[in-house]
């Protein structure tokens, strides 16, 4: 299994004007934990892979504020299909409280389609996959 855990640093442009990190920046901080996950479980096969977010679930819990202190962002594998996979990720405050919950949907392609997952990136998802008990 493989936890991706990135420091996501909260900056004055992400704030709206309540003071909290705007929702549209959430999906920034998901997209750069997307990319390192893909790197990190892929390896080598990450720069030939071709792939597309599909579908984005987020579940806000507790706003961020603005703050110094980077935050918590956690990313794993935690479903994988024919041709797409899941990505779960669980943003957390600086008082260590879920902040947020989401799960993507990426879909392998080629030349514009989608694709079943080639056989050499599904031993590395499945390799790194994360099913939580329960």
């Amino acid at each position: 299994m493989t936890v991706v855990r990135m420091m996501m640093q909260r900056r004055i442009a992400d704030l709206d004007g309540q003071g909290h990190v705007n929702n549209v920046k959430y999906s920034e901080y998901i997209q750069e934990a997307r990319i390192k996950l893909k790197n990190a479980v892929l390896g080598e096969l990450a720069p030939t892979f071709s792939q597309v977010v599909a579908k984005m679930e987020i579940n806000y819990k507790v706003s961020l504020l603005h703050g110094y202190e980077a935050v918590p962002l956690d990313a794993w594998v935690s479903r994988i299909g024919n041709k797409s996979y899941d990505i779960s990720y669980v943003l957390y405050d600086e008082q260590g409280r879920v902040s947020l919950t989401a799960i993507g949907t990426m879909v392998a392609t080629s030349g514009g389609n989608s694709q079943v997952i080639p056989a050499d990136v599904r031993a590395a998802l499945e390799s790194h996959l994360e099913i939580p008990a329960g």
